[in-house]
């Protein structure tokens, strides 16, 4: 009952936020393929295509809201997935910031056993300094039944005036999330090359190495990945 209340809260809140002033919304699509789908530490196979719409609005100087939805398939037609989440950030101070957050999973076709769809709730507590960031997440799966929580480091660094440089490194730890048990989940580490082709629309590829922890170890395994996506923004 608690999860349904607080999914109303967010969507609501969300719906009115946008609804009030359709034209200060910044808008974005993105088209991307990766070599493998991996989330989490958990590799769900080769050959993930996906596309994401996202909307973002600031209320205020230290509010924002953002919604949107991501699906992705494969070419096996093993996976087919439809999401839609919400969720809002609170600038703190001028170096920290806080969120909260909702994702539906909609679980068209999956090789395993699976409920047809799953809630996420998440949470972020976010340290900003120039290019660098640290967050502390956390997020609860009614699938799952547990938490994962991740800290996550990060390195953003213009080049040129058209290319930039993404460094990243996470760390999750599982709380029953998926398995029985506490303990070290997974880490990943991810160089992305952003390349604003125009104004509008940007280039990004990536590659990646997920290491499957304790948690993991026994049933999945340490992959290098990688993929590009077309962004655009307006």
């Amino acid at each position: 009952m608690k999860k349904w209340i607080v999914t109303l809260i967010l969507f609501n809140s969300t719906a009115q936020a946008f609804s009030n002033d359709w034209k200060n919304i910044s808008t974005t699509v993105t088209l991307g393929y990766e070599s493998r789908y991996i989330l989490y530490g958990y590799d769900y196979g080769p050959d993930l295509y996906h596309a994401d719409l996202l909307f973002w609005k600031p209320l205020s100087e230290k509010l924002s809201v953002w919604a949107g939805s991501w699906c992705g398939t494969q070419p096996s037609g093993d996976y087919n997935e439809i999401d839609l989440y919400a969720g809002f950030d609170y600038q703190l101070s001028k170096n920290f910031s806080a969120g909260l957050a909702y994702s539906l999973f909609n679980y068209l076709e999956v090789p395993y056993p699976s409920a047809d769809r799953s809630h996420e709730f998440s949470g972020h507590f976010t340290y900003t300094a120039g290019p660098f960031s640290l967050s502390l997440k956390d997020l609860y799966d009614t699938e799952g039944e547990g938490h994962l929580t991740r800290a996550v480091a990060s390195f953003d660094q213009p080049i040129t005036d058209a290319l930039s440089i993404g460094l990243s490194a996470e760390y999750g730890y599982s709380f029953d999330y998926y398995a029985v048990g506490n303990g070290p989940h997974h880490a990943l580490c991810k160089l992305k090359l952003p390349w604003k082709i125009s104004e509008t629309f940007s280039l990004e590829p990536f590659i990646a190495h997920s290491l499957a922890l304790d948690v993991l170890d026994s049933f999945e395994k340490n992959r290098t990945y990688g993929g590009v996506s077309l962004v655009a923004s307006f």
